[in-house]
């Protein structure tokens, strides 16, 4: 299994709303409200970059007042 990180801005006032509904999300570890340029910070695990894909183009963005997504998946770093 591999990890990502999801940051998405929603519309304001829906953050905990929004937060709710990713939390109900298969594959989602974590999911925090956070301060600065992005509303939410999602921590979310996938075995193959098309389930990544699935989950956040048919899950994620699905999810009533998201306004965008960018998504971060580390790397091993030696």
């Amino acid at each position: 299994m591999q990890k990502a990180y999801i940051l998405i801005n929603c519309e304001s006032g829906y953050e905990s709303l929004v937060a709710t509904s990713i939390k109900s999300v298969d594959n989602v570890l974590t999911c925090n409200i956070v301060y600065g340029v992005y509303d939410i910070l999602i921590e979310i695990m996938f075995d193959t970059l098309k389930q990544l894909e699935y989950i956040i183009k048919n899950r994620i963005r699905k999810i009533n007042k998201i306004q965008s997504t960018m998504t971060l998946i580390p790397f091993e770093f030696k």
